[in-house]
């Protein structure tokens, strides 16, 4: 898909993801029970874009959500966004790449491969920049086990979607 159409479709899943990252002030719950709700919708979106919009709009969002996150101010340290910026990458191609052929396996090594790459990046970078403890526990709870279960929940989330707008069985 090229031009115009590539362009308008991106932009629209773009600002779901947007704005579907913009409720977590709305939602008043407790941070780990909003990031179980806006982390879902956004791997769905992310999931919908590379499925029917294809890999290269997929990777487009993945880059523009977290920049735009830290300046919703939803991202504290600015280090984070390239780091959720290529857990995104790896979860797009890889759901991308295995939809056609598997969605159980695609959705399951997305979501697995994300949530490491997310667990290992994270804890590097909080050992090497020694951030402080408070935010350390909170960084090392937000980018474990959550980020699998969003992942997978974002990616079964998006099959229905992606069936009704793209016309094809699940």
């Amino acid at each position: 898909m090229k031009g115009i159409k590539f362009l308008t479709r991106t932009a629209l899943i773009l600002a779901l993801t947007v704005a579907f990252q913009m409720i977590r002030p709305l939602l008043s719950l407790p941070p780990l029970v909003s990031n179980y709700i806006v982390g879902s919708l956004v791997n769905a979106s992310l999931a919908v874009a590379s499925v029917l919009v294809g890999a290269w709009s997929g990777i487009v969002i993945s880059i523009f959500a977290p920049v735009i996150a830290l300046m919703q101010q939803h991202i504290v340290f600015p280090w984070l966004a390239p780091i959720i910026a290529g857990g995104n990458i790896v979860f797009v191609l890889i759901y991308s790449w295995w939809y056609r052929k598997n969605k159980g396996v695609g959705i399951a090594l997305a979501s697995v491969l994300k949530f490491l790459f997310l667990y290992f990046l994270v804890s590097t970078a909080v050992g090497i920049l020694v951030v402080p403890e408070p935010a350390a526990s909170a960084l090392s709870l937000m980018f474990g086990w959550p980020q699998l279960v969003t992942a997978v929940v974002g990616g079964l989330a998006a099959l229905p979607v992606i069936k009704r707008i793209g016309g094809e069985d699940i």
